[in-house]
């Protein structure tokens, strides 16, 4: 490695912040500009480098996390990187993140409702008590991603990776799960009452007494339709 090996990860460095930043050069001249400026849910879901003033919702733009010791912004737009972030008790409902890069963030008690995050790869987050009901997941890639008590009714998860999840006492009433792969989650608790769970795979998924099936009946009861 020589001494200018620093300098060429400069750039790559700097290219992955801007992903998530509210402010900095913008891809088209490098304009900076105020945080203030698309603000969440009015933003340019094109990127932080454009500004319509929008007065309708779009669902992206700079949301300011009060988690850190620090204020830190994100811009909330599809395939936004978002790894590792801290949203902890953010409100972004409605938000339009698909294909977004949210693996390992926390999002404790966060609030996605009706929001559109499919295809988006939240691998090992920490969604505890969040609310993402009606919210659009098909697609998503939850691979030990902890929902405990997290709300996902009518939640759309269809072709959705939940493997190894910690769904502990997850409400999924009426939840969509067709086609999705729940093999060795945690359902101890769960509420999945309504849920469509055809082509479901689920192998060695974990459950308890007081799990309750698509139909209503908990798992021990004889003619549950558990799908485990």
């Amino acid at each position: 490695m020589n001494r200018f090996t620093p300098v060429k990860l400069l750039p790559l460095i700097l290219s992955t912040l801007l992903l998530t930043s509210c402010s900095g050069p913008d891809s088209s001249g490098g304009v900076e500009f105020s945080k203030t400026d698309n603000a969440f849910p009015y933003g340019d879901c094109r990127g932080s480098g454009y500004q319509t003033h929008s007065t309708e919702e779009t669902g992206c733009g700079c949301f300011v996390s009060q988690n850190a010791n620090l204020e830190t912004s994100y811009y909330i737009m599809p395939h936004a990187n978002l790894i590792g972030a801290n949203l902890n008790n953010a409100h972004l409902d409605g938000s339009a993140i698909s294909a977004a890069k949210l693996d390992g963030a926390s999002l404790i008690k966060a609030s996605f409702v009706k929001s559109n995050l499919a295809g988006s790869d939240l691998s090992s987050a920490n969604l505890t008590e969040a609310d993402l009901s009606n919210a659009l997941l098909a697609g998503s890639q939850l691979i030990k991603t902890t929902l405990i008590s997290a709300d996902l009714s009518w939640a759309n998860l269809q072709n959705s990776d939940l493997s190894n999840a910690l769904a502990n006492d997850a409400t999924l009433i009426n939840a969509n799960l067709l086609d999705a792969d729940i093999s060795w989650t945690n359902l101890s608790g769960a509420n999945l009452t309504g849920a469509k769970t055809q082509g479901v795979t689920a192998v060695n998924t974990i459950y308890s007494t007081s799990t309750l099936c698509p139909n209503g009946l908990s798992w021990p009861t004889s003619g549950n339709d558990c799908p485990f």
